[in-house]
């Protein structure tokens, strides 16, 4: 089980990609806020996620939280890539097709929160 304080850094790092999916479902798609939500995201990654330990998780729970944080911070990156991809698209189709990779990946990592509040 985790700590309240672990519990509550998952909780707000599901909500800021919550807030990021939301503006990628608009119809006026804002390529700058995007961006700009995404490094809201990234910094509460670097500031409070990536630096979790797992000294503070149980014994029988650590393989599995550590395989997780592990895909969590690979998503990251590779939605980073995404996001930048995304501000250098410029024909309508690839503006679409990646704000689709970027929805499932953001989906992905809210699961991945989903699940690590769980243990």
């Amino acid at each position: 089980m985790l700590v309240p304080s672990q519990r509550q850094s998952y909780q707000d790092f599901q909500q800021v990609l919550e807030t990021l999916h939301k503006s990628t479902q608009s119809q006026e798609l804002d390529k700058t806020e995007i961006q700009e939500r995404f490094q809201a995201v990234k910094q509460l990654f670097q500031g409070r996620i990536i630096t979790l330990s797992p000294d503070e998780v149980n014994e029988e729970q650590v393989s599995a939280w550590q395989s997780r944080q592990t895909e969590i911070h690979r998503h990251i990156r590779l939605l980073e890539t995404d996001i930048l991809m995304l501000r250098t698209a410029r024909h309508s189709a690839t503006v679409q097709s990646r704000v689709a990779i970027i929805r499932d990946r953001l989906n992905t990592l809210i699961q991945y929160c989903g699940v690590m509040l769980q243990l």
